[in-house]
């Protein structure tokens, strides 16, 4: 049991150190894709002129992101490479990433806007229930231990209010700067062969 919480213990600080990345010249990063299959870079259905990627991409694409820092100012290039993709694949597939991470920015845009109104619901509601608590005793002269009960939802919706504000709130604007980034990211395109290529 010891032992094996020593190697997690190891591996956490090694991973810690690691960075999956590369970067260019210009210290901008480096996310490489290459498209084996392009069946499944494309999503199968999208709206009409409007080309999007597909939930397996997106997927990739995140995945490859949720580790990177959102703090630093660096730039993005994704460097996607296969074999025979003609121009006006290129410029498909770039528009497909870029039309699928402008769907997400407005999403999570909406998102912090209802974040935002529930927070300021939650606090009212909880300030209400807080005078509530404090004026009933002296207007109607009610006992204590019917009030408890208002104590504890005005400080539920409290809670609440710090939790949309506190937890919930540096989370989507985490997503919504990766969305930014990717939004304000490079996309290039090399001619790339691989051997499950030809198969």
């Amino acid at each position: 049991m010891f032992r094996r919480s020593k190697k997690i213990r190891e591996m956490t600080k090694k991973l810690e150190t690691f960075e999956p990345y590369e970067t260019n010249e210009n210290g901008d990063r480096l996310i490489k894709l290459h498209v084996n299959d392009v069946d499944y870079f494309l999503s199968p259905l999208s709206m009409d002129g409007v080309p999007c990627i597909s939930d397996e991409t997106a997927f990739l694409l995140n995945y490859y992101m949720k580790n990177m820092s959102v703090d630093s100012d660096e730039k993005i290039i994704f460097e996607i490479t296969g074999h025979n993709l003609s121009l006006a694949e290129q410029d498909l597939y770039r528009k497909a990433i870029k039309n699928y991470y402008r769907e997400e920015f407005i999403d999570v845009q909406e998102d912090l806007k209802r974040n935002r109104r529930n927070m300021i619901f939650m606090l009212i509601s909880g300030a209400f229930f807080i005078l509530l608590r404090i004026f009933l005793p002296l207007t109607i002269g009610w006992r204590t231990d019917f009030l408890e009960p208002i104590n504890i939802v005005a400080w539920v919706f409290l809670w609440e209010a710090v939790e949309l504000q506190i937890f919930k709130r540096p989370e989507l604007k985490e997503i919504q700067i990766r969305n930014l980034k990717i939004l304000e990211a490079d996309i290039e395109f090399k001619e790339k062969v691989r051997p499950e290529d030809i198969i």
